[in-house]
């Protein structure tokens, strides 16, 4: 018996020596380099071993039959190979392919500014902007320290690049927004109706944008809103100019908001003395209610409904009789709906649809006119993206905007109404980590213009460097004429800029380094010819050439963030009444901003200082001939404003203290003048006050 177990043990090592099979080789990447310290396996098995310096490898299975050997290792992509094993011995030599990590993939940025969970080139966050001295909170004020816009304080808009308001459109969830601002009011700019705490990510196009975007000369402003709520609070706002109440309500796949707010600037104006003279205080009231659903891993639905209502009245200069000023009194009702699904249908392809709708009524009563206006805007839009393999992707699709006007003014009423569509198409091709280019074509067609175009776009990046790249630009891009214009004559073509970009961006450890030089053409820009058949045409033209400087530091200087810019701008037009080719009024040559953050932990609380610099800008002396038209300029404008955020607690719910001081040193700015008829008078047109100081409460009930 003893012999007998003696042999059945003998056999079985025997048999089992015999049944082992010794895998051995040299693992090398792409480019013939050892790889060492590598894991290389028999898959569903403990049987394998790690690589040596020199990529050597050596070990015995006990398998059999049919399996895979596979091996990892950071930073290349997962290698796998069917083997038999069959106790012969077995020598693999396998390859790896370097893995391409989206961080370090060069990216598409000529002419965009990107701000995003998805993308590497962060800029401004929801934080930034409302931690942003002198942007009071606001997406537009915030961006307005970004280089390439201008400092207009007389008027609302985002003017950028030499272009006009109308030249810039603002998009949230791929809808154009058509009404981004409050009702315009004489002299004082308005803010924007949007809070950036809506959004998760900010493209800020100041040129060369995506095709998948049009009916804008200059710049896309593309908001992105955020998903689900992370959690369920309320939130309590008591600030000078009225109380905001909000709730959020988070289930497991689904979450709603709803928000109610209500202001009236008569505590502002007593503590901040007006430069304008009103009559009715601005008041105003709305709410807004967000809703989203997970209706699957990778699909969400969500819908975002707003309202306002705002009234106000002020008396403003009268050049022609200053002893009588002028009444200008406001009603405004703005709705806007906007609802999107997207959705995985698979591994490679994903779908877009979006609609929205918006409803804006002005009724302004004037001393020597009445108008009341009624615009409303439908869209819809359907994109397709198919992804071509890891990082490449092809999107299309197409978009419809049914857009009507009223206009009513005195005794004279018009209307228009026009069907836009567009369809378009759109590639992102990387060649490899070091480059890629996008190439999109977008055609338009409008029925009110009875009128078509294509316009080609293209942008190409290089990486130069770890942390380094290069990007050029180029695109046609086409507007329709404004309202004020197609109301005198619906017989005009789209009006067009073209672009040419180049940039060079540097990233590393919290640091941004970007240098971007432009060169946009304009052509059929709307243009007044009394003596002619048609006196109003599209045979205006003009350019806007310059470059600008961006410089974000985060790692300097600890618990600091600030960021630099400057533009350089050398712009002319020949368009509307213009005598001559001339630098448009809203137009500065030379552009500063410097924005400074600092984080005070002792304290829990967040410093900040804005200081804004921008040249004189042209206006018009009807004293001076045809030849000196825009010839003259304002002085120089300058802005210093202060926040100060603190962060405590009110019964033990998070609370946030806010104060800021815009203009800080009073300066009177000049935006421009007015002549009387004869030029023999001027007023001065100037901010509606001198200094801005606000403060406000900010508690939030709920989980943090």
């Amino acid at each position: 018996m003893k012999h007998l177990i003696g042999l059945i043990v003998a056999c079985l090592i025997l048999s089992s020596a015999w049944a082992q099979t010794k895998i051995s080789g040299k693992l090398t990447d792409d480019k013939g380099a050892a790889v060492p310290f590598a894991n290389v396996f028999i898959k569903d098995s403990y049987d394998g071993a790690s690589t040596a310096e020199d990529g050597s490898f050596s070990f015995d299975t006990f398998e059999e039959g049919d399996a895979i050997l596979a091996v990892s290792v950071i930073g290349y992509e997962s290698f796998e190979q069917a083997v038999k094993l069959e106790g012969k011995p077995l020598a693999i030599n396998p390859q790896l392919k370097a893995q391409v990590k989206e961080l370090d993939m060069v990216v598409i940025s000529a002419g965009a500014f990107e701000a995003s969970d998805e993308k590497k080139a962060v800029v401004l966050k929801p934080l930034d902007i409302v931690t942003t001295a002198g942007a009071a909170g606001d997406i537009f004020g915030a961006i307005q320290t970004l280089p390439g816009t201008a400092q207009i304080g007389e008027q609302e808009g985002l003017f950028v690049r030499g272009g006009s308001a109308a030249e810039t459109k603002t998009i949230i969830d791929e809808m154009v927004v058509q009404n981004p601002f409050f009702s315009s009011v004489p002299d004082v700019p308005q803010r924007g109706r949007f809070s950036p705490f809506l959004f998760k990510g900010t493209v800020f196009s100041t040129g060369g944008y995506s095709a998948l975007y049009g009916q804008a000369l200059s710049s896309a402003l593309v908001l992105n809103s955020a998903d689900l709520a992370d959690n369920t609070q309320t939130g309590i706002g008591l600030t000078m100019v009225g109380p905001f109440l909000s709730h959020t309500q988070r289930w497991e796949n689904t979450s709603v908001s709803v928000s109610a707010n209500y202001s009236n600037l008569e505590p502002f104006f007593k503590i901040n003395k007006q430069l304008a003279d009103w009559q009715e205080v601005p008041e105003s009231a709305g709410g807004e209610v967000v809703f989203r659903q997970k209706t699957s891993k990778t699909g969400i639905f969500k819908l975002y409904g707003t309202y306002s209502g705002n009234r106000l009245a002020l008396n403003t200069p009268n050049i022609e009789n200053p002893d009588m000023p002028n009444s200008f009194a406001l009603e405004n009702t703005n709705i806007y709906l906007n609802s999107s699904y997207k959705e995985w249908l698979n591994e490679n392809w994903s779908v877009f649809v979006g609609t929205s709708y918006s409803k804006d009524l002005d009724d302004i009563e004037e001393t020597t006119f009445n108008l009341e206006s009624d615009e409303e805007l439908t869209q819809g839009k359907l994109i397709l993206n198919r992804q071509l393999g890891k990082f490449s992707a092809l999107k299309f699709g197409g978009e419809v905007h049914s857009m009507t006007s009223f206009g009513q003014f005195d005794a004279f009423a018009n209307d228009l109404e026009d069907t836009y569509s567009a369809g378009f198409v759109e590639g992102d091709i990387f060649i490899s980590s070091k480059l890629a280019t996008r190439v999109g074509l977008r055609v338009e067609n409008s029925e009110l213009l009875n009128q078509q175009n294509i316009a080609p776009r293209t942008s190409l990046a290089y990486k130069t460097g770890e942390n380094s790249q290069m990007s050029l630009a180029y695109g046609h891009f086409y507007q329709t004429p404004e309202n004020q214009f197609l109301y005198q004559l619906e017989n005009l073509d789209y009006e067009r800029a073209d672009h040419y970009i180049i940039n060079y961006q540097r990233m590393n450890n919290d640091r941004t380094f970007r240098i971007e030089f432009y060169d946009k053409e304009y052509s059929g820009l709307v243009k007044s010819v009394p003596d002619s058949a048609q006196w109003l045409n599209n045979s205006g033209e003009g350019y806007a050439r310059g470059f600008d400087i961006f410089w974000r530091d985060k790692k300097t200087i600890r618990f600091v963030d600030y960021w630099i810019s400057y533009s350089y701008l050398d712009t002319k037009r020949n368009y509307r009444d213009f005598p001559i080719e001339a630098q448009p009024t809203f137009t500065s040559t030379h552009t500063f901003s410097l924005v400074y953050k600092h984080w005070i932990s002792k304290w829990r609380c967040n410093a900040g200082a804005t200081y804004t610099y921008a040249s004189g800008r042209p206006y018009f002396n009807p004293n001076r001939s045809a030849e000196e038209f825009h010839s003259d300029v304002t002085p120089d404008y300058h802005n210093l404003s202060l926040n100060l955020a603190k962060l405590t607690s009110i019964k033990g719910q998070f609370t946030v203290l806010f104060l800021s001081v815009s203009n800080v040193l009073g300066i009177e700015n000049t935006f421009g003048y007015r002549y009387s008829a004869d030029g023999s008078r001027r007023q001065t047109v100037g901010p509606p006050n001198l200094r801005t100081i606000f403060f406000g409460c900010f508690i939030s009930i709920g989980d943090q």
